[in-house]
């Protein structure tokens, strides 16, 4: 009987050690082209035209139409979208990129969250050009002068309601 329990025992922590030991166990990596997709980094500029870009054009048509509600929202989805680019590209040229973001358009944001809570068209043009200016200081300061960034003309969102419903 005691054997009996011993066997059973020593199966159990066999049993144990083997789930344990799968657990811990890397998983496979995949191969081929999904490999290279799932190790994909996006760079600095890649981030600036699908993150950053987008936003800043809608953070402006939302602050036109007076829509305050959709600025703040597009406010905060640009301050995310330059926090992800801090994140995940912490470095550009061996300069830091959240001091960077923060010395360049750090105030401007600031002055566009208070002109969008005090629901002042005239100041949120001010800011919302201070924060351009400071994109293409930004731009100049790296050397990539050639990098103009201005303020929306028109909408690249024609499927997307600006005005407040």
């Amino acid at each position: 009987m005691r054997t009996r329990s011993l066997t059973r025992l020593a199966a159990v922590l066999l049993a144990a050690a083997t789930i344990g030991a799968a657990a811990q166990a890397p998983a496979p990596q995949p191969r081929g082209p999904v490999s290279s997709a799932l190790n994909y980094v996006p760079g600095v500029g890649d981030m600036m035209n699908s993150l950053v870009l987008p936003r800043h054009e809608r953070l402006w048509l939302a602050g036109q139409a007076h829509n305050w509600e959709l600025a703040v929202f597009a406010h905060k989805q640009l301050q995310q979208a330059l926090q992800t680019v801090g994140t995940v590209q912490p470095k550009y040229r061996n300069l830091t990129v959240p001091e960077m973001v923060e010395s360049m358009t750090g105030e401007a944001m600031r002055d566009l969250e208070n002109a969008i809570s005090a629901h002042d068209a005239k100041k949120f043009t001010e800011a919302f050009n201070d924060l351009t200016d400071g994109c293409n200081s930004c731009h100049t300061a790296l050397n990539l002068g050639f990098i103009v960034i201005k303020t929306p003309q028109e909408s690249s969102f024609p499927n997307q309601e600006f005005k407040k419903p």
